[in-house]
């Protein structure tokens, strides 16, 4: 029990880290997903610093072996052993593989979806959610994922920025894959679920590419694939969402009915949500003729209609009106692609709201790292 419990203290170090479950939930989780010969060779990883601090990110089998006593071979065979497991992330350099612990989320979580027969890790990752602060903890600091509109000529009277653009994110990357979401693939484990969208909607681009394809979690794709994939969101209610960095590394398709990202968003609300995108939906009031088809298409509620008739619109005619929560909206689109009489467009946020995401997902997970330990004690 001592080797699992310092394993769950060492993935609380990573990136939001990993608050204990008031039911033991956490305990239960990690020792599905890791072995006890896993367990061990991953908390021998990790360099610190001069001043002792735990430093997560990259090592090469070389390093790994000169401090824990390995030969070469013998550290290159569990590095391995547990990157093709989906528990550490290995990535390609001249000078030879590196490897490196990532969090729970975007990280292990994620890399468990070519994980057949036995699900029980499923349920337990739920009731790890559900029993934790987990979700109260990614509201509180920078969001992990930003929304993106769906298409860039959505957005009216300002130029988009370019890692807002989904079109310009993409072609910063060469290499593509797609694998399972896990969030739908949670969904599918409960009886009765109710989200129907297709599952193989978790793009990766560049190393992390290389990785699922390798490691078997996801299938290799064209840039042209990936996109393709995103826009057909627009056809059943799902958005684009992007990892919080100007690089825009992971993507995925997202709804309202199946991933757990936007549901914490609405479940704990917080300053993150704030961030969340740099886009707002807005009505031409002169084009809007109450038909309510931008109601039911928001996957999240945040567009409203009166019960009943006290608005007379441009033509005349008393109809409903149909108001916006414009600081819930996560500026995805999707409004504005199904209203017939274009009056749904996106704005971007005035200057002094706007938000600049970091460089890359690393630099992402330093600033998750920092704003957990800087007050720890509220996101227990």
């Amino acid at each position: 029990m001592s080797l699992y419990r310092d394993l769950l203290k060492r993935i609380d170090q990573l990136s939001y880290g990993f608050p204990k479950s008031f039911i033991g939930a956490d305990l239960l989780l990690i020792k599905k997903i890791f072995a006890e010969e896993d367990a061990r060779d991953y908390l021998l990883m990790g360099k610190t610093d001069e001043d002792g601090k735990f430093k997560p990110r990259y090592e090469t089998a070389h390093e790994y072996a000169e401090r824990n006593g390995f030969t070469d071979e013998e550290a290159k065979e569990k590095l391995d052993r547990m990157a093709m497991r989906g528990l550490i992330f290995r990535r390609h350099r001249e000078h030879g593989d590196e490897y490196g612990q990532f969090p729970f989320v975007m990280g292990f979580l994620e890399w468990q979806g070519k994980r057949t027969g036995e699900k029980s890790w499923l349920w337990y990752t739920m009731l790890y959610m559900m029993f934790s602060r987990w979700g109260k903890r990614m509201t509180q600091t920078m969001p992990f994922y930003r929304t993106i509109p769906q298409r860039p000529q959505m957005v009216q009277g300002s130029v988009i920025k370019p890692y807002d653009n989904i079109e310009a994110l993409l072609d910063k990357h060469t290499r593509f894959a797609v694998g399972q979401c896990i969030c739908r693939t949670m969904d599918r484990a409960i009886p009765g679920n109710k989200c129907n969208h297709p599952t193989e909607t978790c793009i990766e681009t560049d190393d992390y590419a290389t990785f699922f394809i390798e490691t078997g979690i996801g299938r290799e794709i064209t840039k042209e694939e990936a996109l393709q994939i995103l826009r057909d969101g627009e056809k059943d209610g799902r958005i684009i969402q992007a990892t919080n960095s100007q690089d825009g590394e992971n993507f995925c398709s997202c709804c309202g009915c199946g991933c757990g990202m936007l549901n914490m968003r609405k479940l704990f609300p917080g300053p993150a949500n704030n961030i969340w995108s740099n886009h707002y939906c807005e009505i031409d009031y002169d084009k809007c003729i109450g038909c309510g088809k931008c109601v039911s298409r928001c996957p999240f509620g945040y567009i409203k209609q009166e019960k009943k008739a006290t608005w007379t619109n441009a033509n005349g005619k008393l109809v409903k009106k149909v108001t916006i929560d414009q600081n819930a909206c996560l500026g995805c689109g999707l409004c504005v692609s199904t209203c017939p009489t274009k009056a749904m467009c996106l704005r971007q946020k005035p200057e002094d709201k706007l938000y600049t995401p970091p460089e890359t997902y690393d630099d992402a997970m330093e600033i998750w790292e920092a704003e957990t330990k800087k007050d720890y004690n509220k996101f227990k």
